[in-house]
């Protein structure tokens, strides 16, 4: 089999079919301090961001349109970022979501603490509306940037947006979400609505310059023991729209992938992710309780999956991370339609030799496996 291109390799693999080596991703990201930490041991001082990490190591290329995700649902313009004020180490600040959160002065990677939401009644979120309209010129700014690039062609066009239960969520936070549901779920439909509105605008004039090979929903909706909504609010609450937005991008701009970004454990929530129409998966937290094994046994061909390999393994003992690795890795590449991956970024616990070690030995291993 000839060499294909990163286009042509993520399209074999989400349609489960062979590919001349797997799809090189084998990770979602690197924390900062990782970098920092590794220039002591042997990574150029110019590695010093994901992009640069990511042309370092080796990985597959692709276009990534990034519009909204785990910053904010979407926002143009988004709000602009404020301090508010101060507490000992950390300072209170307007992020670029509109949520008023608290986090280190120093900058370190952290997950901020949310203090306060942009929406708390139906005036607040008449008025964010118009920051989601589809067609406010800038949205698309880095696109055409993108497609210029003389090779953009063979890499897999792939646009992360913001799903229904991320959007809900950076409107309205988390305790306000759930308490919604039950009490002011005519807010909830007209978000939900407008979301599928937005997002169906976005991605056509995105297909009239080139049409995407994936989008991607950025959820986050589970933790260590399961969703935070129940399968049956899933199915009164998300199921259709899911269904509205991904039936529109498969039948009428013909994308041939459909992803969703959650951590924890999202096993009760497979079978619908699947009716709705999703066939890509990640990053399947390993600490969470996911299996990729296991899943693969009970879906052998519904989704790709797209991690599953305990992130905290690369902080042991070089005999155990290839242990693991050789008792997941060839299973799960012989039944097609895996990106070897660990289930998050790469942490700042992590040595670089060992980072070196996991990369070859994936790689070993896919070649392998494709010969």
């Amino acid at each position: 089999m000839g060499e294909m291109t990163a286009k042509e390799r993520f399209l074999k693999t989400i349609a489960f079919e062979p590919t001349d080596r797997p799809v090189r991703t084998e990770t979602l990201g690197f924390w900062n301090e990782t970098l920092s930490r590794w220039h002591a041991e042997g990574l150029p001082e110019e590695i010093n961001d994901e992009l640069s990490a990511y042309i370092h190591f080796g990985f597959d290329f692709q276009i990534p349109l990034v519009i909204g995700g785990h910053l904010h649902p979407g926002f143009d313009p988004p709000f602009d970022e404020e301090v508010l004020g101060e507490k000992g180490e950390m300072l209170i600040k307007r992020d670029i979501s509109g949520s008023v959160v608290m986090v280190p002065k120093d900058g370190s990677s952290t997950i901020p603490k949310f203090l306060e939401a942009p929406v708390k009644d139906k005036g607040d979120w008449k008025t964010l509306k118009g920051r989601l309209d589809p067609e406010t010129p800038d949205r698309l700014a880095l696109l055409d940037l993108f497609l210029a690039i003389d090779v953009s062609d063979d890499w897999p066009l792939c646009v992360y947006i913001t799903g229904l239960f991320g959007t809900l969520r950076h409107l309205l936070g988390l305790e306000r979400l759930f308490i919604s549901y039950k009490t002011n779920p005519e807010l909830i439909l007209d978000i939900s609505r407008h979301w599928v509105y937005l997002w169906k605008g976005v991605l056509k004039k995105i297909s009239e310059k080139r049409r995407p090979e994936l989008v991607s929903l950025w959820e986050d909706m589970c933790y260590r023991n399961g969703p935070m909504i129940s399968p049956r609010t899933f199915e009164k609450f998300m199921l259709p729209f899911y269904s509205e937005l991904i039936g529109f991008c498969k039948n009428e701009i013909g994308i041939p992938a459909a992803g969703v970004d959650s951590d924890g454990d999202v096993t009760l929530l497979l079978t619908l992710f699947v009716k709705a129409g999703i066939n890509m998966l990640y990053p399947f937290e390993v600490q969470a309780g996911m299996d990729i094994l296991k899943v693969r046994g009970e879906y052998p061909n519904e989704f790709v999956i797209w991690g599953g390999i305990d992130k905290r393994l690369l902080e042991e003992p070089k005999e155990k991370i290839e242990t693991e690795v050789r008792r997941i890795l060839p299973e799960m590449l012989e039944k097609r339609g895996y990106i070897p991956a660990i289930d998050h970024a790469v942490h700042p616990s992590v040595p670089h030799e060992n980072w070196l070690f996991f990369l070859e030995l994936v790689r070993g291993i896919g070649e392998e496996s494709s010969s």
